[in-house]
């Protein structure tokens, strides 16, 4: 599969996981859920790298990457948790819709990590309104 199909797959399934976690923190916990999807997706990673060929100078490559998998690992924690938090107290819809705002930030850190300036005038314009949109949504 190709990165298109597979980031369209994706947004799909973001929908759907939005929606239907709207109607399960209705019955349950946030943190619960929480501990319940990370459980299960925890199996499902496992499963998956099982079968993941082995890679070359895997401990090195480990080592280096450690500090950007701690930053990985804890903002999609927070993420995860603040996502669902405001799922369950704002609704699906208005949650996506306001977090819709989240490539401007992909675009900032990546520019930040990798010391790249990769803004455009197209680039800023889709930033501004995408946060214009945003704004719009709030104050409605």
């Amino acid at each position: 599969m190709n990165w298109l199909a597979m980031a369209i797959l994706t947004s799909i399934l973001w929908g759907l996981c939005y929606a239907s976690t709207e109607q399960i923190v209705k019955h349950i916990n946030v943190k619960t859920y929480l501990a319940i999807s990370s459980f299960i997706c925890c199996i499902g990673f496992c499963i998956f790298a099982y079968f993941e060929p082995s890679q070359k100078d895997f401990d090195e490559k480990f080592l280096k990457a450690l500090p950007w998998i701690a930053i990985s690992i804890a903002s999609s924690f927070l993420g995860s948790f603040c996502s669902t938090y405001a799922i369950k107290h704002g609704g699906a819809s208005l949650s996506a819709v306001i977090e819709i705002s989240y490539p401007v930030w992909v675009v900032l850190f990546t520019s930040i990590f990798s010391w790249q300036n990769n803004f455009s005038t197209n680039l800023f314009l889709g930033g501004s309104l995408i946060f214009l949109g945003t704004v719009l949504v709030i104050r409605s």
